[in-house]
């Protein structure tokens, strides 16, 4: 008899073990590592386009610029922006994630728009732009970089037919579907500045394909290092960009983006592009280039 209860304790002291252990090893397989959520912060940042001190106005303008001291009756200012990356507090650039307002931003590609239609201003529209909206990872950051420019795989993309989309298809900022869009336009009444990518060849017209590959870009890329999303703004100054022309409204002269054009000689070099090559000088536009500063 005292045998047998004997027994008996030892089984349910072992039946008891084994339950212990599988409950803790079921309690260790239920458990799941906490998932990684990366949290988001929207950023706007702002533009402003001026000549010297004076905001760029389709009103006549009391600034003086060039070499023979107009003062400037803007007719268009218009700027496509792209590739916007803020520098976050360890130095890495962060891609801006572009709010796709089916308006003013299309991919990673934006229009910036300082003129009225109005006024002086005969070649654009009433609508304006002077803010890219996206967002970035949470964070600090306190530099920017952007391209000034239409992306090369978007440049001859979106102006027309099936594939329009804004703000590609704008009007007055594309040359033609072979050209590809303007990056820049700035025209006042005795100089007209149209920057863009030069030198495509047509492999397909039906399908509008070209080959850029041996083109002249024309597509600055600028970085600065001191820069708040929060507080600051990136001011394109036209009063620097045409120092080193001479503006004759008797006598209109144009700059096209050609190699060979006289009239872009000196607004390249502001610009930070070698004529000749359609590149950064030196390979950094940023250390080049005088027109554009961060307020």
């Amino acid at each position: 008899m005292w045998m047998n209860k004997l027994l008996a304790v030892a089984i349910v002291g072992a039946l008891s073990g084994c339950g212990s252990s599988s409950s803790s090893s079921e309690d260790t397989t239920q458990q799941s590592p906490t998932p990684s959520v990366t949290t988001t912060q929207n950023v706007e940042i702002k533009f402003a386009a001026r000549v010297g001190n004076e905001d760029i106005s389709c009103d006549p303008m009391l600034s003086l610029v060039g070499l023979s001291n107009l003062n400037p009756e803007f007719k268009d200012a218009r700027i496509y922006i792209s590739e916007v990356a803020l520098v976050n507090d360890a130095d890495e650039l962060v891609s801006v994630m572009l709010d796709q307002d089916k308006k003013w931003q299309y991919k990673n590609v934006a229009l910036l728009d300082f003129e009225t239609g109005t006024g002086s201003c005969s070649n654009g529209n009433t609508a304006l732009n002077h803010v890219i909206k996206g967002t970035v990872p949470s964070g600090n950051y306190d530099g920017i970089q952007f391209t000034l420019g239409v992306p090369t795989e978007l440049n001859n993309y979106g102006i027309d037919g099936d594939d329009a989309v804004s703000p590609l298809d704008v009007m007055g900022m594309n040359w033609s579907w072979q050209m590809g869009h303007k990056h820049l336009r700035m025209d006042i009444k005795g100089l007209m500045i149209h920057l863009g990518t030069t030198g495509c060849e047509v492999v397909d017209a039906d399908t509008e394909t070209v080959d850029c590959s041996s083109s002249r870009p024309n597509r600055p890329k600028y970085q600065f290092d001191s820069f708040n999303p929060a507080s600051n703004s990136i001011v394109f100054d036209y009063q620097k960009l045409v120092a080193g022309n001479d503006i004759d409204d008797m006598a209109p002269s144009m700059c096209m983006s050609s190699s060979s054009d006289s009239v872009c000689q000196h607004i390249f070099g502001r610009l930070g592009l070698d004529l000749t090559s359609g590149q950064c000088i030196d390979g950094d536009c940023s250390a080049v280039q005088t027109w554009i500063a961060v307020e």
